[in-house]
């Protein structure tokens, strides 16, 4: 289960860190902005309960602001490295215990995983390498490269039919799991099947496991 109400910093509200801070407080997070341009910091405050212009490239402000004390902090700064990697350094002097950044390309997150950074996005090229992957690979829902290249893909079931999760042992033989069926002319998902369930033909399923894997499944 996700914790709740965890209390996360976002450093720059530009197009990323404002939506990731909306999407933090729907999700019923605690969201502090920080920016350094009145503008943006104006237009947060009619979204945010918590917003200060500051610098946060500056030790004693962040410590004033008590972001030493905040379960997360995510650093959304545009496109200056230098900039990134000061308040990377700050929050780390600081204690953050968890800090994700978005880097501006391949070369910052790299330096940003040396800095042993817990999480950094380089948003366009994450977005533009999920796409190639759906694009080539109809039905696919979620690729993890970080883990070994994990697939969540959707199939749908031909040659399966008349046969249980238990007969097809894909865990076992595959090494993928299903974890979820819409059975054929319905609208909802089962998610964990128990192993006895039975397939019919054109139900659908959601399925995870390694890449090559899943991708030599015949349905």
């Amino acid at each position: 289960m996700a914790e709740k109400n965890l209390e996360i910093g976002i450093i720059g509200l530009g197009k990323f860190g404002m939506q990731m801070a909306l999407t933090l407080v729907e999700l019923g997070h605690t969201v502090i902005g920080v920016d350094s341009a009145e503008a943006r910091v104006q237009l947060a405050q009619e979204e945010l309960d918590t917003v200060y212009k500051a610098d946060a490239s500056n030790l004693p402000v962040l410590k004033s602001l008590r972001f030493q004390d905040l379960d997360c902090v995510v650093v959304s700064v545009g496109q200056s490295m230098e900039q990134s990697l000061s308040i990377t350094l700050n929050l780390q002097e600081l204690g953050v215990p968890k800090i994700w950044v978005k880097a501006s390309n391949q070369e910052h997150r790299k330096i940003l995983r040396r800095l042993g950074v817990h999480h950094a996005i380089v948003p366009e090229h994450d977005a533009a390498t999920m796409a190639a992957h759906q694009l080539s690979n109809p039905g696919m829902l979620d690729l993890i490269p970080k883990y070994g290249g994990i697939l969540v893909q959707v199939l749908t079931v031909g040659q399966w039919a008349d046969k249980s999760l238990m007969d097809l042992n894909l865990m076992s033989r595959c090494e993928v799991m299903v974890i979820g069926i819409r059975p054929a002319g319905s609208r909802e998902y089962t998610f964990v099947p128990p192993a006895r369930t039975v397939l019919r033909r054109g139900d659908v399923l959601i399925v995870v496991g390694r890449q090559a894997n899943v991708r030599n499944l015949e349905p």
